[in-house]
């Protein structure tokens, strides 16, 4: 979540669009709750209000990457984009446990987080052989110099 605000902050002084000044500042509560989460032992004094909104502004995050990484599959022009298509998706991967985390500790009694994290990790090594398979059946453009 610093990342991404930091990759916000970037173009702060620049001439910043409405969007990412808006992603910058709704990820404001995310990183206070995840490093508040991170340094204080009581957890009874956390506010589930923002328990719930930070889980759903990583929810949405997550669902806007996977729908971004399926989208660079079919529009990367040749095979050689696998590296930075792996290195996207990897970085997805890393995003599992703070998922699983935070579901962790708005549904306290469900199991339903444990299979959400289970199903989330599959999605994500399914997703990881589209290029693959795409390339078998020639739809990137395999000819060269």
């Amino acid at each position: 979540m610093i990342f991404i605000a930091g990759f916000y902050w970037d173009h702060f002084f620049d001439n910043m669009p409405l969007t990412d000044l808006t992603m910058f500042l709704l990820a404001g509560p995310v990183i206070y709750h995840l490093t508040h989460d991170l340094f204080v032992k009581d957890k009874s004094t956390q506010n589930k209000a923002l328990r719930i909104y930070s889980f759903a502004y990583v929810c949405i995050y997550v669902l806007w990457c996977l729908i971004d990484i399926v989208g660079f599959a079919f529009t990367m022009g040749n095979i050689s984009g696998l590296m930075a298509y792996m290195l996207y998706l990897s970085g997805v991967l890393f995003l599992a446990p703070v998922l699983y985390i935070l579901a962790k500790d708005i549904f306290l009694k469900s199991k339903g987080p444990r299979y959400i994290f289970i199903a989330y990790v599959v999605l994500l090594f399914m997703l990881a052989f589209i290029p693959e398979r795409l390339n078998e059946i020639g739809f990137y453009d395999t000819t060269s110099n």
